[in-house]
């Protein structure tokens, strides 16, 4: 199965990504590394160095794409009450 996952680098991302591997799935990964780690990173996926936000860049990676796990995310989003 091909899975295809946003936000890879961070921790739940790279655990997810191992066990993905792990149970043999072909894993796509995209990932601005803003807030992951570089090292978190699992050689057998393959990684692209994108911002999910640049949708033109993005959009043709998700082509034979089985399912997406979207995993990033800004965590300094601010409130206001």
């Amino acid at each position: 199965m091909k899975i295809l996952i946003t936000g890879r680098a961070g921790f739940i991302g790279s655990n997810l990504i191992d066990k993905l591997i792990d149970e043999e799935h072909k894993v796509f990964v995209i990932d601005n590394l803003s807030t992951g780690k570089k090292e978190n990173l699992n050689k057998k996926a393959i990684f692209y160095k994108a911002d999910i936000c640049d949708l033109n860049k993005i959009l043709p990676l998700f082509k034979g794409i089985d399912y997406v796990f979207h995993l990033a995310a800004n965590p300094r989003v601010i409130f206001f009450c």
